[in-house]
């Protein structure tokens, strides 16, 4: 059975934000869960607690009031004059919906019209599934197989256990793992910004590396080496492709970590 929670967040005239709690309860609360999370506008916090609920607490507010729209000018919201005689009743109000089904908590946000940043608290054994694209995302202390991912904003994924992808177009990813989860592949994609991630001494991969304008650091001992010119033939035709890919062995090699960027530096540490 789904279960389905909605609020309205109402701005009282001449406030530029609003905020407001709710508890979503877990069908099975002492079994693994998801979250799935997606919007437009708003920054994306997410941390571990030691309750059976997802506690999500919505911050909404106008360009204004975006932390995470600083830097970015969406246009559609802009301050309007008051005509003369005229009082304003209300902005246009902001809608969160959170349902849950089988353990698996979607939450939905009409960030398209305002900005909404977004604090959920869950249980620390929960997969994630979570993206904005104005926004930055911070998650920790969260273990399971994860997608997270921005557009503008950058990734900060503290005391995290299991496997992740991440990617990102404007902003660094900064990562650090207490444990790993074996035998998964991993992704750790930019353009703009440093890639930092700090594994357990013991992780074993086979590293991906490739960095077009920055320069790639690790403090672990890899065997490195070079992608090979790639020779194809096709109707007598002869091509020979060489790309700037780098592969290096951590602790004899393993799953596939994949770290890439164009501008920024990659480093890959040893807790």
């Amino acid at each position: 059975m789904k279960k389905l929670l909605t609020i309205l967040l109402l701005i009282a005239a001449g406030s530029t934000w609003a905020q407001e709690q709710i508890a979503v309860p877990l069908s099975s609360p002492d079994k693994r869960g998801k979250l799935e999370v997606s919007q437009v506008r708003g920054n994306i916090i997410i941390e571990a607690y030691n309750g059976k609920e997802v506690i999500i607490e919505a911050i909404a507010g106008t360009e204004e009031g975006c932390d995470s729209c600083d830097d970015h000018d969406h246009g559609e919201d802009r301050k309007r004059d008051i005509p003369s005689g005229m009082k304003r009743i209300s902005s246009s109000p902001v809608e969160l919906e959170a349902s849950e089904s089988n353990n698996v908590v979607e939450v939905e946000t009409n960030s398209w019209k305002k900005p909404i940043d977004l604090n959920i608290k869950i249980p620390a054994n929960f997969d994630l599934e979570v993206s904005t694209v104005h926004g930055k995302v911070e998650v920790a202390g969260i273990n399971g197989t994860h997608e997270i991912s921005s557009v503008n904003g950058p990734l900060t994924l503290k005391d995290m256990s299991g496997s992740i992808i991440s990617n990102t177009v404007n902003g660094t990813i900064l990562v650090n793992f207490k444990s790993i989860k074996a035998n998964e592949p991993m992704s750790f994609v930019t353009l703009n910004g440093d890639v930092d991630v700090t594994f357990p001494a013991n992780v074993k991969a086979r590293a991906k590396m490739k960095s077009d304008r920055g320069e790639i650091f690790t403090d672990f001992e890899m065997t490195v080496d070079r992608s090979k010119p790639e020779v194809k033939t096709d109707g007598g035709a002869y091509k020979v492709s060489i790309n700037s890919w780098v592969f290096g062995d951590i602790n004899g090699g393993g799953p596939e970590f994949t770290f890439k960027n164009m501008h920024g530096d990659i480093i890959i540490r040893k807790e």
